[in-house]
C-alpha cells in the first residue's frame, strides 16, 4: 500500500524545549504527512493553535526567534505569579491568526487545569489565544488566568501528553514528549530529589505514552534549558532529525513508502 499518511498529534509541555516540536512538525511537512487533529499542553498548545491556523513551522520558529516574542513575557509585580503574559501582543495573532478553537482548519484541542475544581480541561472551542496562555500558567511563575468560571493553570500539573482526546479519531497517534524519561544523571541528594519531583510531575505521561502509536522524544533533549532561547535553532534541528527518523521508520512499517 501507497499513500500519504495523516496522524493525530499530541504536544507536550516544556517551554523553550518547543523548538524540538517545531522541528518534528517541518519533518511532517518535509516528509508529506498531513496532521488530521492536534492537542497539546502549554508550549505545546502555544504550537498547536499555530498547527490549527495553517502556519507553518519554519514560519513559527522565526516568530519565537524574534525579539517580539520575548516581549510577550513580562514581569508580574508578584501579583499571584512572578510573570505574565501579554495576550493582547500582535505576534500572538501572527502565531495564532485564527482566534477562535473552533474555527481552526483541523480539530485543534488545548489542555489546561481548573485550580479550583482540579478537573483536566480539554477544550476545543473558546478564545484560541488566552486559552493557550493559559495552558502555559506554570505556577508560581505565571498567574493564573481567569476564563469564564474557571481559573485555569498549566494543563502539564495533570497531563503532560495530552492524547485522550485524539483517541476519538482514527489517524495514528503521534506523541512528542519534550521531557525525556530516560536521563543519567549524578547521584546526588540534589539531583535525586529533583529527579523524584520530575517523575511525580511526569507520572500520567507513562500511560499516555503506552496509547500513542509513535512516540518521539531524544535523551539530548534534557541538555536545552527551559527557558533559554539562545539555541532554539539547535533544538529545532534535533526535533527535525530525531521527527524524520522516526516517522519514516513508521512509515515504511505502515508500507505508506
Amino acid at each position: 500500500m501507497s499513500g500519504t499518511l495523516k496522524i493525530s498529534l499530541a504536544l507536550s509541555g516544556g517551554a523553550a524545549r518547543g523548538a524540538f516540536h517545531l522541528g518534528v512538525i517541518a519533518a511532517c511537512e518535509r516528509h508529506g504527512i498531513e496532521i488530521g487533529a492536534i492537542s497539546g499542553t502549554s508550549i505545546g498548545a502555544v504550537i498547536a493553535t499555530g498547527v490549527g491556523s495553517g502556519v507553518s513551522a519554519f514560519d513559527m520558529i522565526r516568530l519565537f526567534k524574534s525579539e517580539a516574542f520575548r516581549k510577550v513575557i513580562g514581569f508580574n509585580y508578584f501579583q499571584k505569579g512572578l510573570f505574565r503574559i501579554d495576550e493582547k501582543a500582535s505576534i500572538l495573532k501572527e502565531i495564532c491568526p485564527i482566534s477562535s478553537l473552533e474555527e481552526m482548519r483541523i480539530p485543534t484541542f488545548i489542555n489546561c487545569v481548573d485550580l479550583h475544581t482540579g478537573e483536566i480541561m480539554r477544550f476545543h472551542k473558546g478564545d484560541a489565544i488566552k486559552l493557550a496562555i493559559a495552558s502555559s500558567a506554570l505556577i508560581p511563575l505565571f498567574r493564573p488566568i481567569a476564563y469564564h468560571k474557571h481559573l485555569l493553570i498549566d494543563g502539564g500539573f495533570m497531563d503532560n501528553l495530552p492524547i485522550s482526546p485524539l483517541l476519538d479519531y482514527a489517524y495514528p497517534i503521534v506523541s512528542v514528549n519534550l521531557h525525556p524519561l530516560h536521563v543519567k544523571e549524578k547521584h546526588t541528594l540534589i539531583s535525586m530529589i529533583k529527579r523524584s519531583l520530575f517523575l511525580l510531575f511526569m507520572a500520567s505521561s507513562s500511560l499516555q505514552i503506552s496509547k500513542s502509536d509513535l512516540y518521539i522524544t531524544d535523551p539530548k533533549l534534557s541538555s536545552f534549558g527551559l527557558f533559554t532561547f539562545s539555541e532554539l535553532m539547535r533544538c529545532f534541528e534535533l526535533g527535525y532529525a530525531r521527527g524524520s527518523e522516526s516517522l519514516l521508520t513508521f512509515m515504511a512499517q505502515k508500507s505508506i513508502i
